[in-house]
């Protein structure tokens, strides 16, 4: 307990390192007169369009939960609506702290308050991502196909060159990587067959069998096309909360679906990058608009920190939110369950 809990702790420090770095590298060579603009930026801002970027942050997270509820009937559990959309706004709270610590933190919740198999829930998350996954994709292309010659040499410096700097591999290291992998393979083999009459064995084969059951629940779907047009939704509430903050700032309203959808994109990567996007968001926007859209620096800049803080701001207000009223609502369904059978 005490590895994990100190594991943890170096993962958040190394993220928030990499966050507070980016924000040191677009701040390092402002001048006094970009400091002044920035803070002139803030102040002539219209706050209610990042109001309502927030409610429609919103309305995408309680799509987010339908959705889940629908991969969660094939199952056989039918979890309460309110129940399933504070589970989503705690896991986002939650990996503000530790990147990919939500999804656990969501199993667990609905494990505890909906008895939701924590292994099944796990199979949907699986799922879920996937599918936010390809839906990335699909809109990558289609900002790409909009404006290629305007974004593609951003997109090949910001994200494919380190990439490929990343995962570039010698012909050696490749050859230690299939040894590893053969290996591993055959002491799997070895392992199966001297502990398969175990009840370790049993546990773990039944675990990955209830995974299995979450990954393969898509395909029982009742309603596929409505599973379909949450899916859409939620994405198109991402860019709306993105364009609607285009009337908070007067330099801004002049863009619209193409700037949108290249910050939906690349905003995207810098939000999975640190916890909650912290530093590595504000980077890219801001490279984004200035060096694409050629929107004064100190504006891009504000304009990056605006849409982060009303996002940020709603997650943690309604993720605390959650974790106050879980135990409440719980202690009602409780009551009423025990009503039902007196």
């Amino acid at each position: 307990m005490l590895k994990r809990i100190v594991f943890n702790i170096l993962k958040f420090s190394l993220f928030l390192g990499i966050g507070a770095a980016l924000l040191w590298v677009i701040t390092k060579d402002l001048t006094e007169q970009d400091r002044n603009d920035i803070a002139e930026s803030f102040r002539e801002a219209n706050y209610w369009w990042v109001v309502l970027s927030v409610v429609i942050g919103i309305i995408s997270h309680i799509f987010r939960a339908l959705r889940w509820q629908m991969m969660l009937k094939p199952l056989g559990h039918e979890p309460r609506l309110i129940t399933t959309f504070a589970s989503v706004m705690v896991a986002y709270l939650a990996n503000l702290a530790v990147p990919r610590l939500g999804e656990v933190t969501r199993c667990g919740i609905m494990q505890r308050y909906e008895k939701v198999p924590f292994d099944k829930a796990v199979g949907t998350i699986v799922v879920e991502r996937g599918i936010d996954l390809l839906s990335l994709f699909i809109v990558t292309i289609l900002a790409l196909s909009l404006q290629f010659s305007l974004i593609a040499g951003f997109f090949n410096e910001k994200v494919l060159l380190p990439m490929e700097g990343k995962f570039a591999f010698s012909t050696g290291t490749i050859v230690v990587i299939l040894a590893v992998l053969v290996s591993l393979y055959f002491i799997a083999r070895w392992a199966i067959r001297r502990w398969q009459h175990t009840d370790l064995y049993l546990r773990i084969r039944i675990l990955f069998m209830n995974v299995r059951d979450g990954i393969t629940s898509i395909r029982h779907l009742e309603r596929f096309p409505l599973f379909i047009f949450y899916s859409v939704m939620i994405w198109l509430c991402y860019y709306a909360m993105i364009h609607i903050c285009f009337f908070a700032l007067p330099e801004t309203t002049v863009y619209g679906v193409r700037e949108g959808l290249a910050i939906l994109v690349f905003g995207t990567l810098g939000i999975i990058s640190t916890p909650g996007g912290i530093g590595a968001y504000q980077f890219i926007v801001t490279e984004l608009l200035n060096h694409v859209y050629l929107l004064d620096r100190p504006v891009a800049y504000a304009f990056s920190w605006i849409v982060w803080v009303g996002q940020t701001i709603m997650i943690i207000l309604f993720g605390l939110l959650s974790l106050l009223l879980l135990p409440v609502l719980s202690g009602k369904k409780q009551a009423h369950v025990e009503e039902g059978v007196h």
